[in-house]
């Protein structure tokens, strides 16, 4: 990373407690900052929480689910705003859109708990697989971090991880996540502080 500090907009759409999202946004500053990276995350410009509807258009009647594509549309305006706001294009800055509902991403039939390309400046991540019978809210919001942390590394560069514990580990169901930490291993962080393998 050549920046001395990311700065993170949380896009939040849906149903949210905005405890849960305040507590989200402090908890993953940390996360970040326990791996190594300065992060500021910011829900808007203004310091406030602001829950958006989701876009209409992502919901896909047929499938029953959300598609990411119109999600990465969302996060792109959110970027944009953001950036005329903060007045200064050369600096690094990441959206997250956390949505509530289930999303899919064409070509791909298993369960779809984010999404982001590598390299680019737009994450996704879902809570409504992260449920469980229980609705525990601390442990939505545990998984929901693990996964933040998995996607965003997506967006600074780290590709998927084979090393278990590793948050860049692929989950393939959210024992997967539980078995995760919040944490980069040392290859993955080499990566990004370092630039190699």
């Amino acid at each position: 990373m050549t920046y001395d500090r990311v700065y993170i907009r949380l896009a939040a759409a849906g149903d949210f407690d905005k405890k849960f999202l305040f507590d989200f946004q402090k908890e993953l500053q940390n996360v970040l900052y326990d791996n190594g990276i300065k992060a500021t995350c910011f829900y808007n410009n203004s310091g406030t929480i602001e829950v958006d509807k989701i876009p209409s258009g992502a919901y896909t009647s047929h499938i029953g689910k959300y598609n990411t594509h119109s999600l990465f549309s969302y996060g792109q305006t959110k970027r944009e705003d953001s950036l005329k706001r903060l007045g200064q294009a050369a600096i690094l800055l990441k959206v997250l859109v956390i949505v509530d509902v289930e999303i899919f991403k064409q070509g791909f039939a298993g369960l779809l708990f984010g999404e982001a390309e590598v390299g680019k400046d737009i994450a996704i991540i879902s809570t409504a697989p992260l449920e469980n019978h229980f609705k525990s809210t601390f442990l939505i919001k545990e998984r929901a971090l693990k996964e933040a942390l998995h996607e965003l590394g997506h967006t600074l560069g780290l590709d998927h991880c084979k090393n278990p514990g590793c948050a860049m580990n692929i989950s393939k169901d959210i024992y997967d996540i539980d078995e995760k930490k919040k944490k980069y291993c040392i290859d993955c962080l080499n990566i990004l502080f370092r630039g190699h393998r």
